[in-house]
């Protein structure tokens, strides 16, 4: 079922069994997973069925410290939340970046990969993609897997799932707007979550739509599903019972944020563009698209002291060529609308349909033009620091919403990991026959250099970070909130630490096995 706030009596109230806090990738997943154990769900988005500007504008923040894209680029308010437009990259975190890592200040994570991995078939079946292993085992097929083994370098790839699957609005979502266990609330903006001192519970979740209208949902269980800086924006919001906000006694909510740093930091020549092709042009496998991602491996990195590290290409095709046009009409499709330029250049995009389909099919890899340039990137997690956070200001928005202040740092230790991993890559690269690269910064650059051209990947984690104590985290191995019974974060925001993969899909895994717990709490 559905409602607009909008057109709700200002003052009504709503009672469930479950308020989820936004409806984009974990909160759909979580209402669906809820709904089918027989709870009735409110699932609460602040946006509309697609992007409105004005729900855009919510996301005004002030930048301190280091730009950071992530703070509005990265964001979308509306249902699907960043599915709407996010590249479906999967990619489990490997163990080691659960474990307790003394480079990272000794703060590992309060669980380990083995209790989230039975979800993993889970997020395969609703994201389309098979469920082959992350690691270089299906490139025996392909008499390629020897070549590419490392004592410095392991290669692992990334599933992408199809165009047609990315934006989960149109699969869950839908399930969840036909459901008479769920009830979408669109356009509505969480002020708070109020919390009873006396019971340490929650008691509502105050809302208020875009014409000032305001509503309270009370459940018994709550759970914010919201990106990582309105995760911590709405806890350091509610000052119902506390002026520091919701499970921030200990000054934790919204320390420790970071992110992956990127630097684009080399091209390939004409004959490293050949070797490319051969060992790390996309693969396509039992109907799924594979993705090369090279990571410094546990003995390099106890080597050279780095952090989770790692390199991957980008394959740049020419704007007006046909495999570009192919990518922009699939991504259009996943938007909801198709441009103009697509309608205009019908047989260009059919020639680009049969050859990308004859290449995957006929020969297991993506075709790449000659024409495409291929660069490199170099990517690090980095070390937890208290004094890079998210705040609130002062101002607020058009709703009447605190306004967040975003001080992101970047030092010189992401720096010298991303100098010193190119090192390393630049010598593996060669042994497979890759002589022509032509690095800016380089390894020979120093630390200070790559910090400076470094920028954020979209990746926003940390704020509300997962620990075992209230000292120095927000949340419990459950992700409960500590202190607080009954309200929980499945968000980026519980992220301890960054790994060397994108985050989406352990988030997704969290949410699903959240969804067990309430089950399980709920006897």
């Amino acid at each position: 079922m559905q409602v607009d706030l909008e057109d709700v009596p200002a003052g009504s109230g709503f009672e469930s069994d479950v308020c989820v806090i936004g409806a984009g990738v974990a909160g759909l997943l979580l209402a669906r997973k809820l709904a089918g154990y027989g709870f009735q769900v409110h699932l609460l988005e602040a946006g509309g069925k697609t992007l409105e500007e004005r729900s855009q504008d919510l996301y005004k923040s002030e930048i301190r410290g280091q730009p950071h894209l992530g703070t509005t680029d990265g964001r979308f308010r509306t249902f699907g939340g960043a599915s709407t437009r996010w590249g479906g990259q999967l990619l489990a975190y490997p163990d080691e970046v659960f474990q307790e890592r003394e480079l990272l200040g000794k703060i590992g994570w309060p669980i380990s990969e083995a209790d989230i991995r039975s979800y993993y078939p889970e997020i395969f079946k609703i994201m389309g993609v098979n469920d082959l292993p992350f690691t270089d085992e299906f490139l025996e097929r392909f008499k390629l897997r020897a070549d590419l083994q490392s004592p410095d370098v392991r290669v692992r790839f990334s599933k992408f799932a199809p165009f047609t699957k990315r934006n989960l609005a149109k699969t869950i979502g839908r399930e969840c707007l036909a459901s008479d266990r769920v009830t979408v609330f669109f356009h509505a903006n969480a002020l708070s979550v109020d919390l009873d001192p006396k019971t340490a519970r929650i008691e509502s979740v105050t809302c208020r739509n875009y014409q000032g209208g305001v509503s309270q949902f009370k459940a018994r269980e709550y759970i914010i599903c919201t990106g990582t800086i309105e995760a911590s924006r709405l806890l350091l919001s509610s000052t119902s019972a506390h002026d520091c906000g919701v499970g921030n006694l200990t000054d934790q909510v919204g320390r420790y944020f970071h992110d992956h740093v990127t630097v684009g930091a080399a091209r390939l020549g004409g004959a490293s563009k050949a070797i490319f092709a051969k060992y790390f042009s996309p693969y396509y496998v039992k109907g799924t698209l594979h993705s090369p991602k090279l990571e410094a491996t546990p003995s390099l990195q106890k080597k050279l002291s780095l952090p989770e590290v790692m390199a991957h290409f980008f394959i740049h095709e020419s704007d007006d060529n046909e495999f570009a046009l192919l990518r922009q009409t699939l991504v259009d499709l996943q938007r909801g609308k198709l441009s103009a330029r697509t309608v205009g250049k019908l047989p260009l995009l059919l020639s680009g349909v049969a050859q990308m389909g004859y290449s995957l099919k006929v020969k297991g890899r993506r075709i790449i033009s000659p024409q495409a340039n291929i660069t490199l990137n170099i990517e690090t997690e980095q070390k937890p620091r208290a004094d890079s956070r998210i705040q609130i200001s002062p101002k607020v928005n058009a709703v009447g919403i605190r306004e967040t202040i975003v001080d992101w740092k970047i030092s010189d230790e992401e720096g010298e990991a991303m100098r010193r991993y190119a090192g390393a890559i630049d010598v593996y690269l060669k042994s497979l026959g890759m002589a022509e690269i032509e690095w800016k910064p380089g390894p020979q650059d120093d630390a200070k250099t790559w910090a400076q051209a470094g920028g954020d990947i979209l990746h926003p984690m940390g704020g509300t970070r997962m620990g075992t104590s209230p000292e120095n985290s927000v949340v419990d191995k459950e992700l409960r909130v500590h202190g607080v019974d009954n309200l929980y974060v499945a968000s980026c925001s519980v992220f301890p630490s960054g790994g060397s993969s994108n985050p989406t899909f352990t988030m997704m895994a969290l949410a699903c096995r959240l969804a067990d717990l309430l089950k399980e709490k709920r006897g």
